[in-house]
């Protein structure tokens, strides 16, 4: 049985490093009683959900240069119903952007806060300084926002706090 006091949190940002990894040993550290979800953080089964689950090989396609663009809108629209599953059920989602890996677009981000929004899901936004001005009709949207991974977690923390 889950304890209902339990905060179920969807990490938004990219799939890259272990920056997720990060923000669950804090949590572990502190005691939080977190649930964390988020995408698919195996970005070979990322790409391949939506063809691995319909079978489709390139020879059901026909045209070999068009099987990857079929890959991708399938395995894409699996990973948006399973990102649009869990923002809808869970308490608050952590949205990253990560100044450190800027050659990763951040557009799922940036969607990830709208589907929050649309269904009145709090938002604490993290980047450092660097994103402050191209970031900022987004952390307009944000519930609060907050320098890097450590301060989330403090602000879980005082959200936890008996």
């Amino acid at each position: 049985m889950t304890n209902p006091d339990t905060l179920l949190v969807y990490l938004a940002g990219h799939i890259h490093g272990g920056w997720r990894d990060h923000v669950r040993k804090l949590c572990a550290e502190k005691g939080l009683e977190i649930t964390f979800k988020g995408p698919c953080e195996d970005h070979g089964l990322s790409d391949d959900i939506g063809v691995k689950v319909l079978g489709v090989s390139e020879s059901n396609v026909g045209e070999s240069g068009y099987f990857p663009r079929v890959k991708d809108d399938l395995g894409g629209r699996v990973n948006d119903l399973r990102t649009r599953v869990w923002i809808a059920r869970c308490d608050l989602l952590i949205a990253y952007f990560d100044e450190d890996h800027t050659n990763y677009r951040q557009w799922n981000t940036s969607s990830d806060i709208g589907e929050a929004a649309r269904h009145n899901k709090p938002v604490i936004v993290v980047h450092g300084p660097g994103f402050r001005h191209s970031l900022k009709e987004l952390d307009a949207r944000a519930d609060f926002v907050v320098n890097n991974l450590e301060q989330a977690v403090e602000t879980l923390a005082y959200i936890c706090e008996k």
